[in-house]
């Protein structure tokens, strides 16, 4: 009976998992980030990106196969769904949207996000967003619109706790060390940084060091060295919060634009993941039996073969970094396997 009892004990102990490490998500997009930027310059002149490449990233991501615009890459971010298909969520439109519009209306069914899923379980959701057209998502996910919560405690429809729109980049960053506060809290935060872009469509996509353009890269990096420090500052954070920073596309095709989805300058994105652990990795290596470096191709969703890491993966490597479900309806890194270290 005793030996049955330890034998039990053991089982019982196997199977438990351990609790996350990690409490709080940032998921970072800069808005037009061309991945060669981000090579344009010594480290040291990018210190803030330097320190999260070295985490797991890889430098030849691709954005959404058919549109290297920025409302359907995000919208795939948030549901892990691709622009087209039965699958898609299909919000191809780039303009700010009717009050009333919703992403549910648009696909005729609820599109299940990565703020349902966190929000459901008890996390806080945020969402600052250097652009206007962002409130789409606020207007999706609010206390009308949004999904009944089926987990208990009910935590309410509003899957969204807080929308901030600034067209101010240090406001962006002060709205994330805000957010973050001691750590006391579970967050998922998004933020949007819409500088690069918008300053890439008046100067062009530029990457001689001293252009407009470079010169908003490194006015991010100096945000993103902000919430690095916020988060080293706080035992609460420190160690416990992650950054999977991408963008919705590149740019410079043509030069003042990024809608030409088959040429390379438009596609080509990074996609970082950062746990502050130490751990390096370069995403392609260490993934060979799930995705493949697509030299300078632009596969298309299900073609032949292994894919290629994706934008909108961002949103279930989030949950997988927290330890919580994929997207419901999701097919971007719904099988949450990609490995990180």
């Amino acid at each position: 009976m005793l030996q049955a009892l330890l034998v039990a004990l053991v089982l019982q102990s196997g199977s438990r998992s351990p609790a996350p490490r990690i409490e709080h998500a940032l998921l970072v997009s800069v808005d037009g980030l061309r991945s060669d930027a981000l090579l344009a310059l010594q480290p040291e002149a990018l210190p803030g990106f330097s320190r999260l490449l070295g985490g797991s990233a890889t430098l030849n991501a691709r954005c959404d196969p058919d549109y290297s615009i920025t409302l359907p890459n995000h919208t795939s971010m948030l549901t892990g769904r691709p622009v087209l298909g039965p699958a898609g969520h299909g919000w191809i439109e780039n303009d700010e949207a009717p009050d009333d519009a919703t992403l549910h209306k648009h696909k005729g069914q609820y599109l299940v996000s990565l703020f349902d899923v966190a929000h459901d379980r008890g996390w806080r959701t945020v969402l600052l967003a250097g652009k206007p057209k962002f409130s789409l998502y606020d207007q999706s996910y609010d206390a009308e619109d949004g999904a009944p919560d089926a987990l208990p405690p009910d935590d309410g429809r509003d899957k969204l706790d807080s929308f901030v729109f600034s067209e101010k980049t240090e406001a962006i960053g002060d709205g994330v060390v805000r957010e973050l506060g001691d750590g006391a809290k579970k967050s998922v935060v998004f933020v949007h940084f819409g500088i690069t872009d918008i300053t890439a469509h008046a100067s062009g996509w530029d990457l001689t060091p001293t252009s407009k353009y470079m010169q908003a890269v490194q006015r991010v990096d100096r945000e993103l060295q902000k919430i690095l420090a916020a988060i080293d500052a706080q035992p609460r954070l420190a160690g416990h919060t992650a950054i999977v920073l991408t963008t919705d596309h590149g740019g410079g095709a043509p030069f003042k634009s990024h809608d030409q989805n088959r040429m390379w300058v438009d596609y080509i994105i990074p996609f970082v993941v950062w746990t502050g652990d130490g751990h390096k990795g370069e995403l392609y290596a260490l993934n060979g039996a799930t995705r493949k470096d697509p030299s300078l191709a632009n596969p298309e969703i299900g073609a032949p073969g292994l894919p290629p890491v994706r934008n909108g993966e961002a949103g279930n490597v989030v949950l997988q970094l927290l330890g919580l479900p994929p997207i419901p309806g999701s097919t971007l890194g719904a099988k949450q396997d990609l490995v990180l270290r």
